[in-house]
């Protein structure tokens, strides 16, 4: 993990994690429960839109990895169980 809940371009970032030659922009969703939803349903456009634009700065910020695979992935959390959707977005 190579940062958490950092902001940059006026924006959060949920998790930078980096395995290999892949760097992945993560937002991590949840609900309280079924009865408010699926978490993925809250990345809407303009969540993506911020989130793109965070990774931007943040690559901006850490040019050394530039160069890495992108990839952005949602995290989302239901009923305690944590489900990843790469490359989400």
């Amino acid at each position: 993990m190579l940062a958490a809940n950092c902001w940059a371009g006026g924006y959060e970032l949920d998790l930078v994690v980096r395995r290999g030659r892949t760097l992945a922009f993560v937002e991590v969703k949840s609900k309280a429960g079924p009865r408010f939803g699926d978490p993925l349903e809250m990345v809407t456009p303009l969540k993506i839109a911020r989130v793109r634009q965070a990774a931007g700065a943040w690559l901006a910020a850490n040019p050394s990895l530039a160069a890495l695979e992108l990839r952005f992935d949602v995290a989302a959390e239901r009923a305690g169980r944590l489900e990843v959707v790469q490359d989400a977005f």
